[in-house]
């Protein structure tokens, strides 16, 4: 369901994510009871009202602070099943050490069957500097913080670091379900590098907020690579996941203000069997460079998504980035699907759930909670199912968006169920022309929809004025039966030549949104006659064999929508860069204006 607390104008053009730094950065020492006064905030534009509800992420300046007088810690020395410990706070029995008191600890050595645990009442910060530490375990979570205010873990410069959880049956009255297992706020620093090898099942959890500055994570799990249950902040570091469920993930209870994603940077490398980022609410990304190969969603929100900036590579998915609301402002965006690439859609309703949840069949009616909305940046989508999906409206702003749809006459490039406007921006689409689509209404410029037969992959398309000057061009590198595009270059009255291929064809605009060769098709919202997730009637037409030319098509009066359409699954022709522009008359081929948020 929707925050609406939470959400403010969604349809705004410009949105701006502020980097604020109050007070002066005190040394981490300084007691926690004043750290809380010098905090730096990423806010972000409109998933929050400002107050309480803000999606923002926060550290106090200990976190920001990687820095340590080692003459004031306690320093733990691991070997082999035992340790040594030089300074106070600390308990050893069995090869299993637990630490009681606030303060700072530095961990070094190896422990080959054994872990480390925080036990601590007081209010003070526990921080765990790992100065070359090894910790394995065989029956426990190798690192486990029972109680704390907050565990602080500095990874220490130029040092490599392992937690390895082992295969185990647990023997504790609490399952402790990950290698690094906190029930207090933790945090991660420094510039060193922690591996995670969690045979067990989750890499990192907090069943509270889990924040990162900075380090290097190189983390494989059976399940879940990073959780924070309440909370998952990141502001830079180097991320590289193997997970046999998702890559990252943020949950929550009942406190629907919980369970949020924050991302303003870093560097992510995530290769997840389920979703490569998965949030129960609502996910902002600033910044960062992700690259995201998942079994099912690439970036996942049960609520909302915003992204402000960086880079978003997703190159295999099921469905590239979905949520209720989705709101693109800035970034580079590429996504190869096997399903949809973008999907708005409201997963607590039946209503258009093929088969429950989100993703599957066609929406019955419009969702109007539903929103994906454009505002800037450069998108590119090459989608086996729809390239754009939602299941209530689209509104486009601005931004450079280049979509690919499905070979399939099941799927469409563009699918909508309320309406789609156009103020701005640049938007090729090519797909199949069976389920057709056209947008709403343009303004600031026109639409064409044509239709061209059956186009070969790798047919160059352009689109040329009166005088011979190229408006828009470009090579799908799948086949293709239709094209919509739209550019403020083009205008009402003027005659244009579309090629593609071998077609050539002249189009008089003579509306805001023109169509040519399209008879009957589909706008939004009048999909009602296909009832339960299926295209009922609807041939499946035909499916790409991935080496450029179609095979035979399944028949669709009995199949499923969504990814269960005849041949919708992409061969070879699955190309994930992001596309050039070739446009004429010296138009710049730089994204359209946005804020450039900086963190």
């Amino acid at each position: 369901m929707i925050n609406y607390k939470k959400l403010t104008a969604a349809m705004a053009a410009g949105i701006i994510a502020i980097f604020t730094i109050t007070g002066c950065a005190m040394p981490w020492q300084k007691a926690a009871d004043d750290s809380s006064s010098n905090v730096s905030t990423v806010s972000a534009g409109n998933l929050s009202q400002s107050g309480e509800n803000a999606l923002s992420l926060e550290f106090d300046s200990e976190d920001l602070d990687s820095s340590y007088n080692e003459s004031e810690c306690t320093k733990i020395n691991f070997s082999g099943s035992g340790a040594t410990v030089s300074g106070s706070g600390v308990t050893v029995e069995n090869g299993n050490i637990t630490i009681t008191s606030a303060g700072s600890y530095i961990i070094s050595g190896t422990l080959t069957d054994g872990s480390i645990k925080v036990n601590c009442s007081e209010k003070g910060t526990v921080r765990l500097i790992l100065n070359g530490a090894s910790i394995s375990s065989s029956s426990t979570a190798p690192v486990v913080v029972e109680e704390a205010k907050k565990v602080l873990v500095t990874l220490a410069d130029g040092t490599t670091n392992t937690i390895t959880d082992k295969t185990r049956q647990s023997v504790d009255d609490e399952d402790f379900s990950s290698a690094v297992y906190s029930k207090a706020d933790l945090v991660f620093n420094g510039s060193g590098t922690l591996n995670v090898n969690a045979g067990y099942r989750n890499g990192i959890k907090s069943t509270d907020d889990l924040k990162v500055v900075s380090g290097t994570f190189n983390i494989t799990s059976n399940e879940d690579g990073i959780i924070g249950k309440d909370f998952l902040g990141i502001k830079d570091g180097k991320f590289t996941i193997k997970s046999g469920s998702d890559g990252m993930k943020s949950t929550y209870d009942t406190d629907t203000s919980k369970g949020n994603i924050v991302i303003t940077g870093g560097e992510f490398d995530i290769t997840a069997s389920n979703d490569g980022i998965h949030c129960n609410e609502d996910i902002l990304i600033s910044g960062g460079n992700l690259t995201i190969s998942s079994g099912d969603d690439g970036v996942h929100a049960d609520d909302n998504l915003q992204v402000d900036g960086g880079t978003i590579d997703i190159k295999k998915c099921c469905e590239g980035l979905e949520g209720v609301q989705i709101t693109l402002n800035d970034g580079d965006i590429s996504i190869v699907a096997s399903d949809d690439g973008i999907n708005a859609a409201d997963g607590s309703s039946s209503s258009g759930m093929g088969m429950g949840g989100f993703g599957g069949g066609q929406a019955s009616s419009s969702d109007s909670s539903v929103l994906l909305t454009i505002n800037g940046g450069n998108i590119f989508v090459n989608a086996g199912g729809d390239g754009l999906d939602s299941n209530g409206n689209i509104l486009m702003n601005g931004g450079n968006v280049t979509v690919l749809g499905s070979t399939s006459d099941g799927d469409t490039a563009l699918d909508f169920d309320g309406t789609f406007t156009i103020n701005g921006g640049v938007l090729m689409a090519f797909g199949s022309s069976g389920m057709l689509e056209t947008p709403t209404s343009a303004q600031n410029g026109c639409c064409i929809v044509t239709t061209l037969g059956t186009v070969s992959a790798n047919s160059a398309f352009s689109l040329m004025d009166s005088s011979g000057n190229v408006i828009m061009s470009y090579t799908p590198t799948k086949n293709y039966a239709s094209a919509i595009v739209y550019s403020s270059d083009i205008k009402n009255g003027s005659t244009y030549t579309v090629t593609a291929g071998s077609t050539t064809q002249s189009i008089t605009v003579n509306s805001n949104v023109t169509t040519n060769g399209v008879s009957g098709g589909f706008g939004g919202g009048q999909n009602g006659g296909f009832g339960g997730g299926q295209r009922g009637g609807q041939p499946g037409g035909s499916a790409p064999d991935g080496n450029g030319s179609f095979g035979d098509g399944q028949q669709g009066g009995n199949q499923q929508g969504g990814n269960q359409q005849g041949g919708n699954q992409q061969g070879g022709n699955q190309q994930g860069g992001m596309p050039g522009r070739n446009s004429g008359n010296g138009r710049s081929n730089s994204a359209s204006s946005s804020t450039v948020n900086q963190v």
